[in-house]
């Protein structure tokens, strides 16, 4: 299976212009404590993913992300193989880690 990454650059990049959706399926507590500061975001943690993913538009680019980006693969490979376009959704690489290194908008406090 061919699964796409994509940096936190492009992923702004989507955000901006192609109005992608990000899924965050980090767990409630880590969303809490640092989220993503994007308009389009849902928030599915990866323990109800399987149960709640048909919430997610087949019409919008999806970028998947975590922490680090390892759940959100498992995630992005769960999606493909339930019908999704492997070109639509997308893996958020480096996830929080690199997304707040990189000075993007986050909500709450880093640790």
């Amino acid at each position: 299976m061919n699964l796409a990454e994509i940096s936190v650059h492009e992923a702004m990049e989507w955000i901006k212009n192609h109005g992608a959706l990000l899924v965050d399926v980090r767990e409630v507590d880590e969303v809490s404590a640092l989220g993503y500061d994007v308009v389009h975001q849902m928030h599915i943690p990866l323990s109800v993913f399987e149960s709640r993913f048909q919430e997610i538009p087949k019409d919008k680019k999806v970028i998947m992300a975590c922490r680090s980006g390892a759940r959100s693969m498992r995630a992005t490979a769960f999606m493909v193989q339930n019908g999704w376009d492997s070109e639509e959704v997308v893996n958020l690489n480096g996830g929080m880690m690199a997304w707040s290194q990189s000075n993007f908008p986050v909500k709450g406090t880093q640790s």
